[in-house]
């Protein structure tokens, strides 16, 4: 086999690995950034997938994306905080003569509650909560995601749940036992 052939091998396996995962990469990074930062957090997670390629586990290959496209979501967000910082500091000098940028209403829906509960939840507890109901990951993928053995990732996920049920119950008034 040529490098050429070889090289045409490789592009082969890693376009179907993304088009087998694009979506739920995608999916995932959308439940942690605005909208606007979506398609360059899943760039930055295939172009990492493409320079470890043969460092992909075979069977958990979805996880070991997730658990990349975390990091790029991470790098991202401490980007952001100090990008954020400046703009601060640049808002300071500014005169007071602002305007406000909001004064709409916000309608509430039966999930309010709900959102207001999860949104209540450490980072770590909601990362969890997402992984395990929105993208549906497993114990065993959480686990890899996160970087952690099957069993504390178990553990973390059961403890998520029972703190978001007590939240909930907070939110809507209702009492659990």
């Amino acid at each position: 086999m040529t490098a050429a052939q070889g090289g045409e091998e490789r592009a082969a396996e890693f376009g179907q690995l993304f088009r087998a995962y694009v979506p739920n990469v995608r999916g995932f990074v959308r439940t942690l950034v605005r909208p606007s930062d979506v398609e360059q957090l899943v760039s930055a997670t295939f172009e990492t997938a493409w320079v470890k390629f043969d460092e992909i586990p075979l069977l958990s290959q979805r996880a070991w994306l997730f658990g990349v496209a975390r990091n790029h979501v991470r790098n991202h967000a401490r980007a952001e905080r100090r990008r954020l910082v400046l703009v601060d500091a640049i808002e300071a000098m500014r005169p007071a003569e602002d305007v406000g940028l909001f004064n709409g209403r916000v309608d509430t829906v039966e999930v309010a509650p709900f959102l207001r509960a999860l949104q209540s939840l450490d980072d770590d507890d909601r990362e969890i909560i997402q992984l395990a109901t929105w993208h549906e990951l497993t114990p065993a993928e959480i686990a890899e995601v996160l970087g952690l053995n099957s069993n504390a990732a178990r553990v973390r996920l059961h403890r998520a749940r029972k703190r978001l049920e007590a939240a909930f119950a907070g939110e809507s008034g209702e009492v659990t036992q």
